[in-house]
């Protein structure tokens, strides 16, 4: 292991040897409402970023693509979100950028136009260009991490995880009509070597591994596996997807198979088939965007599910959006006899209404089915909180009384037939960025879950500060929960605490020391996390 860290290091000062020389400029925003299709960044001034940029946010460490910057003020932005990236208000988010030029005459105009970056701003007689450091075409990311997990009690072992990950999005792949997307890792129990060898897909996760072609401006082709963001649902795609456009409309086509839901393998014998109708439409400052499709899923080349899919993204106004999704069953198996049915099996509805930067609402009902984790840096605690948080009608109001001030306020309801009772959970946050004297940010969260299996509070306080002008970040982290299960199962109490260091090796490479304690009455949990990271 020792050898391979030395030469992550070498590889990652070999790609810095020429950044080291580039002026340095790293911008930090925060995130301040989001809508179902645009998620909104405040900065202190947004010079030096442009559409397209990508943003950044510190995950354990790691630095992950987060947001494409789509719209540009003098002190925010608003972007969409990469694969569903999931933010909140409040998430710090990064880029970084050369600084802006200084303004030169427009008689320089003809002797530097071959030598302008493609971002140019044009201002009457004055021309400034933004240079972000990395190419826009192509951005990955490479990183070896290590988890362990350290506890006193003979029931839970200690163990040490390790976890090699990459990713690379690049497009016009050598200055052609080809791009490439891919996110891989590779993660395993050092004491468990031995299973690994026998079945390299516990192992082995791909979420991305597409190449696409763009046969003309109206009509694109990808081979391998995939997510298609107009149906996102239907999760990642093993197989052909086509796609071409006619007037408004866009007309899609897959055929393929669904991974392997043991251990997101590829699995020929989950094939499936089907096509969609996306048409965008717009009426003064109104957009509606609407899919329609039919989808055949198999198991085993045996009829699984024949369902259709509905999507509507809708800016109503400037200031009121609207998504909705649905999957309607149009088959089902009874008795061993196939029948024909029209049952609406999922169901997610999402308004959001937001004024001035200062004031955002979303109201939402979720009856998706559950969601499974393939893999998860989450606690058990915090896992208890999303799964009793996610499903029902859920309200969030965000507030903005002053500059670098945030305040959040939720409340959920949920009640099904399976549910002894309905459940309730309600919640308050604040959060400010940059608080004065200590020029830190700090966040401050409680929940209360109401259910039929668990009734509980859940506290957490976080504050994270800037050291030596950016290139350190240090997070500290205290978590109360109080959880009673009605189930017979004993009552969780715990105190949580974490620490969090990421320093900044090289230009774009980042070393990360976490960890976290988790204490109960007499039993302690230990999890320490390492991680180097390095993006191009």
């Amino acid at each position: 292991m020792n050898r391979i860290i030395i030469i992550f290091l070498f590889i990652t000062a070999l790609v810095d040897l020429s950044a080291q020389e580039i002026s340095k400029f790293e911008k930090l925003g925060s995130v301040s409402f989001i809508t179902s299709q645009n998620v909104y960044i405040r900065f202190d001034n947004t010079d030096g970023i442009s559409i397209n940029d990508t943003l950044y946010v510190n995950v354990k460490g790691i630095l992950k693509p987060a947001i494409i910057v789509k719209f540009i003020s003098t002190t925010s932005c608003s972007g969409i979100a990469i694969n569903n990236f999931q933010l909140k208000v409040g998430d710090q988010v990064k880029t970084f950028v050369k600084p802006i030029e200084t303004a030169k005459p427009a008689i320089d105009k003809v002797e530097k136009e071959n030598s302008l970056p493609k971002t140019v701003v044009e201002n009457k007689d004055v021309i400034r260009t933004v240079t972000p450091y990395y190419s826009k075409n192509t951005r990955g990311n490479l990183s070896i991490s290590s988890y362990s997990n350290l506890s006193n009690s003979n029931g839970a072992p200690d163990f040490q995880n390790w976890r090699y990950s990459f990713s690379m999005d690049a497009d016009s792949l050598f200055r052609s009509s080809l791009s490439f997307t891919s996110y891989i890792n590779f993660s395993y129990r050092a004491d468990r070597w031995g299973d690994v060898q026998k079945n390299i897909g516990d192992a082995l996760k791909i979420y991305d591994l597409a190449i696409s072609y763009n046969i003309s401006s109206k009509t694109k082709i990808t081979l391998g596996r995939k997510i298609n963001i107009r149906t996102s649902s239907l999760g990642a795609i093993d197989g052909l997807q086509l796609e071409t456009s006619i007037s408004k409309f866009v007309i899609g086509a897959v055929v393929g198979s669904r991974p392997n839901f043991t251990d997101y393998g590829y699995d020929i014998k989950m094939f499936e088939y089907g096509g969609y109708l996306f048409r965008n439409d717009s009426l003064g400052n109104s957009s509606i965007q609407n899919t329609i499709g039919i989808f055949q899923q198999t198991n085993d080349f045996k009829t699984d599910r024949r369902f259709l899919y509905f999507q509507n993204n809708s800016n109503l106004t400037q200031n009121l959006s609207l998504f909705f999704s649905s999957e309607i069953d149009l088959f089902k198996r009874k008795g061993g006899t196939d029948q024909s049915s029209f049952d609406v099996t999922s169901l997610f509805v999402l308004g959001s209404y937001s004024l001035n930067n200062w004031f955002n609402l979303n109201a939402s009902y979720d009856a998706r089915k559950n969601v499974v984790y393939y893999e998860t840096f989450k606690n058990y605690a915090d896992s208890v909180l999303e799964s009793a948080t996610r499903q029902g009608i859920s309200l969030r109001l965000n507030l903005r009384p002053m500059n670098f001030l945030w305040l959040g306020f939720n409340y959920g309801y949920r009640f099904s037939k399976d549910d002894p009772q309905p459940s309730r959970n309600y919640g308050v946050s604040l959060s400010y960025i940059q608080l004065p004297l200590i020029m830190s940010s700090i966040y401050l969260n409680y929940n209360k879950i109401e259910s039929g299996y668990v009734n509980g509070d859940y506290y957490s306080a976080t504050v994270n500060k800037d050291l030596f002008n950016g290139e350190m970040n240090l997070g500290l982290g205290i978590k109360r929960i109080n959880y009673q299960f009605f189930s017979g199962s004993p009552d969780m109490i715990q105190n949580i605490g974490n620490l969090d260091l990421s320093w900044r090796l090289f230009y774009n490479s980042f070393l990360t020391i976490s960890y976290e304690g988790t204490f109960q009455e007499t039993t302690t949990y230990s999890r320490i996390y390492f991680s180097i990271n390095t993006r191009f």
